[in-house]
């Protein structure tokens, strides 16, 4: 399963977390852990590595953390402070304790923020580290697998040798070639390089 494409659940699941992280890149709060993101998919795609991905998510959980418990502390200086006559507004009708809107603010922020801290396991970080082997390769939406591709590219035409022509005719192999276009595994330019070299040969 490693090294298996993303399953269409899996691929949606990917996609959900982009629309629900979105908000908070608009509202500011998103935008390190979105630059995390973002560059960690980058080396992966680079490098061929899967740890980059593991490392931004850990750099997106801290971040996210360090958020929680700013919200906890806030939370917790604001219920510690209730009823003090300090943080009453006496003008406000109705009466109304000064810290309400923090302490409203900050339980909105903390959950917003386990939230996205769960979110970021379940819809992001559990889908690709099912696929690790295939994502480091091929990309997250990809369903062709680039190595053989790749592996077709690096040995190009000039596995039609000479002495391979003895062993096989040129109508075999252009057959070959006609499959490998066939099933995508080059373009039609790359199909037609092939066939005049081959043909210059025969």
């Amino acid at each position: 399963m490693l090294n298996q494409p993303l399953t269409s659940g899996d691929q949606s699941k990917i996609v959900i977390f982009i629309i629900l992280f979105v908000p908070s890149v608009f509202f500011g709060v998103g935008v390190i852990p979105a630059i995390f993101l973002i560059f960690g998919i980058f080396m992966m795609k680079k490098n061929e590595d899967y740890n980059h991905i593991e490392t931004a998510v850990r750099n997106v959980r801290g971040y996210i953390s360090l958020i929680l418990v700013g919200c906890i502390i806030a939370i917790a200086y604001n219920a510690s402070t209730y009823g003090n006559p300090e943080y009453y507004w006496h003008f406000s009708s109705p009466p109304k304790w000064k810290n309400d809107d923090a302490f409203f603010f900050s339980c909105v922020f903390g959950v917003i923020s386990f939230v996205y801290l769960v979110l970021v396991n379940v819809l992001f970080l559990n889908p690709l580290k099912a696929h690790s082997e295939w994502v480091a390769i091929n990309g997250i939406f990809s369903s062709k697998n680039k190595s053989s591709i790749a592996k077709v590219k690096a040995s190009d035409v000039d596995i039609i040798k000479g002495e391979k022509l003895k062993q096989y005719s040129v109508a075999d192999e252009l057959l070959k070639w006609a499959k490998l276009k066939d099933d995508g595994h080059i373009s039609a330019d790359e199909f037609n390089e092939a066939r005049e070299k081959l043909l210059k040969r025969s």
